[in-house]
């Protein structure tokens, strides 16, 4: 009788000891299952917090900067005492005639202005990731002239001399230039596709990370 006792008791701490083993393997794979197929938190928050339209506009307005292009350009501004304001080849100058060769330097940007956006601009649904985004058209943002002569890059002549040429001239000069650089499109019309190209690609890239399928409509 104590006999058949004694292997029951080995029988049930075999089984006991499987039943253990088994349990800790089934935890072991219930575990490693919800370790490599948990859901990405940065997923998972996205799932839980909807992006409405004014966080995406307010990407494009506060990312404006990333929509320009600067281009700094000079330019030779030409005075003729005869004329007053000639654009005039060099080989022209005649005696007698007072003329003066300015360097100016200008630098202009150009891009869209993001800050122009209205949420108008900007259309999502609750069912879908996708949002449609119209941008504004590219212009010519802004732009600066340095106002600053170095007396050893301005060339003045009369008679074939040189000669001092005051400051009111030099404005004078200066604003001309100014006004043809910016009346002058060629150089916009060169920059306005890729400027357009590169907004996109740079917030279709932003917009993808959080979450959305951007998509660019005229």
């Amino acid at each position: 009788m104590s006999d058949r006792k004694g292997q029951n008791g080995t029988l049930l701490r075999q089984y006991g000891g499987y039943a253990l083993a088994l349990g800790l393997c089934v935890a072991l794979v219930v575990a490693a299952n919800w370790l490599f197929n948990r859901p990405d938190p940065a997923e998972d928050y996205l799932s839980k917090k909807a992006i409405d339209k004014s966080e995406v506009l307010g990407l494009f307005q506060t990312k404006a900067q990333l929509a320009t292009t600067e281009v700094k350009l000079r330019r030779l501004g030409i005075y003729d005492s005869n004329t007053q304001m000639a654009t005039m080849n060099p080989a022209n100058w005649r005696l007698g005639r007072r003329s003066c060769i300015l360097p100016v330097d200008i630098t202009i940007k150009y891009g869209i202005d993001l800050t122009k956006m209205q949420e108008a601009d900007v259309k999502m649904s609750d069912s879908t990731t996708v949002v449609h985004i119209r941008l504004p058209k590219a212009e010519l943002i802004d732009y600066a002239m340095d106002q600053r002569v170095s007396r050893t890059e301005v060339v003045t002549m009369s008679g074939g001399f040189r000669s001092s040429v005051g400051e009111q001239t030099l404005q004078t000069i200066r604003n001309k230039v100014l006004n043809e650089v910016l009346a002058d499109t060629t150089l916009f019309r060169q920059l306005e596709n890729q400027i357009n190209s590169n907004t996109r690609t740079v917030f279709a890239a932003m917009l993808r990370q959080m979450g959305l399928q951007p998509m660019f409509v005229n």
